[in-house]
């Protein structure tokens, strides 16, 4: 997100300096671009250098060559480019072509509502999957981050079936000749309107374009394809301002703080401006006002401007942005659509930039990197004089553990050998007495100076006799602890406390 943020960033400078240069020189400032654009009935190319048109040049197309889009037969196609560019002496390697709008699929979405833990490329591409109806095997996603105001930013993404775009490179190339960038029609249309406001109408034999644009950026996008053929005159009115109306409709709704002023110029572009009597009734039926084209860029006379719209669109993708739209938060529109497969690699200015920058920071590391390495070395080292230790340790924790049954042991016999025979004679009465009683006697344990012994009666009266035998044989400390329940117990535990100190007084 960050780096997003400096590019745009980095793009407002380049529009001020732009700006700057061109009121210096009073004049655009852009290098020689061709263009090209086909639709279903020809193909234009447009040679422009210096902020001018330079020439330009069409060929016909037989009905069939281009079907929904999309090149028929792929080789025709770069053929009839290169047959162009010979017979209209411009010559390049390298083009802006243009793309129709039909089927693909744009959505502008809030970069607040990207998923987290996530790059912003990952993040936009996860959005995409449920935005888009078409799965990502059969779309060409491209996407670009633009600045919606008071700091906020948006996500402009354009999908483009695949056999659309690899149809047509691939039968340019077969010729010789690599475009260096594919466009949509409507996103280069967006930039000949030259409004911060504007409703582009762009109308072909096979389809027409409705283009809703804001502050540079083609907010609607809508390709339909139809048969005008077909259609009186006042029904291609009706259903091209039908079709308006419904877009610009769904603008205002998605909109609701800011909808579309009535008096936006609608701009109408394409192969049927020049019926005069279809603008007219455009105008009336839906009111927005008709204004000519007026691009940034310096046409001749005689070039019919509305048919080369989109070359001339495409032309000014290499240029400053206008006056116009300069002032505007928004990013230049600048969305490549052609996949990275078929682009050449090459470093941009600010890889190289990077590169620099990258050198010069080896160079004053590098001392402190030889002082870090002899320091890692010794931290190694002494790492390994750490394990070593360690594991040492470890092992004698072990041995210490197996140790101490046997210490104990040892301890409880030379407790036994401390009492001497005093503790066979106790364990002699405490046998004895039982005995005599019929007392079961389970076991009899010793710790330290106390003997516990566990005891089963065949009744709670010879259970007490027992107990005050104990205390009657003088070999105990009395009175003995009676176990719990007693004197109603029959079997408990009873411990006692030889008297050993007594009897050594004694002698």
């Amino acid at each position: 997100m960050a780096e997003d943020i400096l590019s745009l960033d980095i793009r407002s400078a380049t529009r001020k300096l732009l700006k700057a240069i061109r009121k210096m020189t009073g004049r655009w400032v852009t290098k020689g671009v061709v263009t090209l654009d086909v639709d279903s009935t020809a193909i234009r190319l447009l040679e422009t250098t210096g902020g001018k048109v330079k020439q330009w040049a069409s060929i016909p197309l037989e009905a069939g060559e281009v079907e929904e889009g999309a090149v028929s037969e792929p080789p025709d196609l770069g053929t009839m480019v290169k047959q162009l560019m010979s017979s209209s002496g411009i010559k390049t390697k390298k083009v802006n072509a243009s793309l129709s709008g039909l089927y693909s699929i744009s959505r502008i979405l809030p970069m607040s509502n990207l998923p987290g833990g996530l790059t912003t490329e990952e993040a936009i591409l996860e959005m995409a999957k449920e935005a888009m109806p078409l799965s990502e095997d059969r779309l060409y996603l491209s996407w670009q981050t633009i600045a919606a105001g008071e700091g906020e930013q948006n996500a402009l993404l354009v999908g483009v079936p695949r056999e659309m775009i690899d149809s047509g490179v691939q039968s340019l190339r077969a010729a010789g000749i690599n475009p260096s960038v594919v466009e949509l029609k409507a996103m280069a249309l967006t930039r000949v309107a030259n409004k911060a406001q504007a409703i582009i109408l762009n109308i072909e034999p096979a389809s027409f374009d409705i283009i809703v644009s804001v502050n540079g950026i083609p907010e609607i996008m809508r390709t339909l394809p139809w048969q005008q053929d077909k259609l009186t005159e006042e029904g291609k009115v009706e259903h091209l301002a039908l079709n308006l109306e419904l877009t610009v409709d769904f603008y205002n709704l998605h909109h609701p703080d800011a909808h579309l002023d009535p008096a936006t110029p609608l701009f109408i572009t394409g192969q049927m401006p020049e019926n005069a009597t279809l603008g007219e009734k455009l105008q009336a039926r839906l009111g927005y006002p008709i204004e000519p084209l007026a691009p940034p860029l310096e046409c001749p006379e005689n070039l019919p401007i509305s048919q080369y719209a989109v070359n001339i669109g495409l032309a000014l993708r290499e240029m400053a942005p206008s006056e116009n739209l300069e002032e505007s938060s928004y990013s230049p529109l600048d969305i490549n659509l052609l996949p990275s497969v078929y682009r050449p690699w090459k470093p941009s200015a600010k890889q190289i930039y990077l590169l620099g920058t990258l050198i010069a920071a080896i160079a004053l590391l590098l001392p402190l990197y030889q002082i870090t390495t002899g320091t890692m070395d010794k931290t190694a080292n002494l790492e390994t004089k750490y394990t070593t230790l360690s594991n040492e340790l470890e092992r004698r924790k072990v041995e210490i553990a197996k140790r101490e049954p046997l210490q104990k042991a040892i301890a409880e016999y030379h407790t036994i050998v401390d009492m001497g025979g005093g503790f066979t004679e106790d364990v002699a009465v405490i046998k004895n007495e039982a005995d005599k009683l019929g007392v079961q006697v389970p076991s009899i344990t010793h710790a330290g100076e106390s003997i516990t012994i566990t005891c089963q009666a065949d009744s709670y009266i010879t259970f007490r006799k027992y107990l005050t035998a104990l205390e009657e044989s003088g070999r105990f400390s009395t009175p003995i602890p009676p176990p719990e329940g007693y004197p109603y117990t029959k079997a408990g535990t009873i411990k006692v406390e030889p008297k050993t100190g007594e009897s050594e007084t004694a002698e």
